[in-house]
């Protein structure tokens, strides 16, 4: 397996470039979102309603590690030929090359994933792959927005997290 290693300056340095060749996603709009409260799945309601069946002691922790692996208030997508780079709010950004590995990415020091991407028609799809759990979130630009459906699965969840969120362009 192919690991990659970015500080968030090449990162940054990486997705602030913009892209001079066609993607071969033409649907996913390169660009800064902001969520759109107001149209959006609450995605905290959405893991609730999942992890209400796991036990009181355990239940805490695990609904905590879900909400941290998702909540999300901005997006910096780029996308050119096979790479796609995406940041969400401060957190260290991702450079992955779709159909290859997966690359490792650490969003806290609990919270290892591996990700890979994949291209979905006119969509791009991320899976992330943790130790317990897995989420796929696939984006497409519908107009000037962005939309992401996003799974998660884990065999502590007696069914899959699921919502919907929308994210307004900004420039």
């Amino acid at each position: 397996m192919r690991h990659w290693t970015l500080s968030a300056a090449i990162g940054a340095a990486i997705m602030s470039s913009s892209s001079g060749s066609a993607s071969p996603v033409q649907g996913v709009l390169s660009g800064i979102y902001v969520l759109d409260r107001a149209r959006s799945d609450n995605a905290f309601q959405a893991i609730d309603r999942a992890t209400a069946d796991i036990s009181n002691a355990k239940r805490p922790l695990d609904r905590m590690r879900l909400r941290k692996s998702m909540a999300v208030d901005r997006i910096r997508i780029s996308i050119a030929e096979t790479r796609v780079g995406i940041a969400y709010d401060a957190k260290a950004p991702i450079v992955v090359w779709m159909g290859e590995e997966p690359i490792k990415w650490k969003l806290i020091e609990e919270l290892v994933f591996y990700v890979s991407a994949k291209a979905n028609g006119d969509a791009v799809s991320l899976t992330f792959r943790g130790d317990d759990s897995e989420r796929t979130s696939t984006y497409r630009s519908v107009g000037q927005d962005l939309v992401e459906d996003t799974t998660i699965i884990s065999p502590m969840l007696s069914t899959p997290v699921v919502y919907k969120q929308i994210f307004n362009r900004t420039n």
